[in-house]
């Protein structure tokens, strides 16, 4: 009983370690600015087309549009009201 109870222990232990390893490296794949730091910002922009200095695209979750979003700037949405 003790022995399976130590290798339920480290299977938990290593699955928590690839989940935060794999958080860890989702994140890095961000730039390091204000837009991409807020999670929902993030939802709407494209990391890998910066339109200009300061500015990536911003998709609208219909598709009807795209638009320059500063990278120094994040959505407010309802939950922060």
């Amino acid at each position: 009983m003790k022995k399976h109870t130590k290798t339920i222990i480290a299977v938990i232990i290593g699955i928590t370690i690839l989940i935060g390893g794999g958080w860890l490296i989702n994140e890095s794949r961000y730039p390091n600015v204000p837009a991409f730091n807020d999670h929902f910002t993030r939802k709407f922009l494209n990391k890998d087309k910066k339109v200009d200095d300061g500015f990536y695209e911003f998709e609208s979750k219909t598709g009807q549009y795209t638009m320059w979003f500063p990278e120094k700037y994040q959505l407010l949405h309802e939950n922060e009201q």
